[in-house]
């Protein structure tokens, strides 16, 4: 397990916004805003119409909001 996955905590199999939004220190409007300007892939929705994540999207995500300028502070 990597350092960045401990505080990632799976809900039936899949992850929430608010968890690519801890691992990437930014607000979940960010994320959403984001996935709108089509910067990060769509995510799923489950039937209330939440976003849910893979773990593998989890970690494409936040490799690449680690790795470009664009979404520093």
């Amino acid at each position: 397990m990597k350092k960045d996955d401990k505080n990632l905590k799976p809900r039936a199999g899949h992850y929430r916004i608010s968890d690519i939004a801890k691992q990437v220190d930014r607000s979940t409007m960010a994320v959403q805003r984001w996935e709108k300007e089509k910067l990060i892939p769509r995510a799923k929705r489950d039937s209330r119409g939440w976003r849910i994540y893979t773990k593998d999207q989890v970690d494409e995500i936040v490799s690449l909001v680690k790795k470009t300028k664009y979404f520093s502070k």
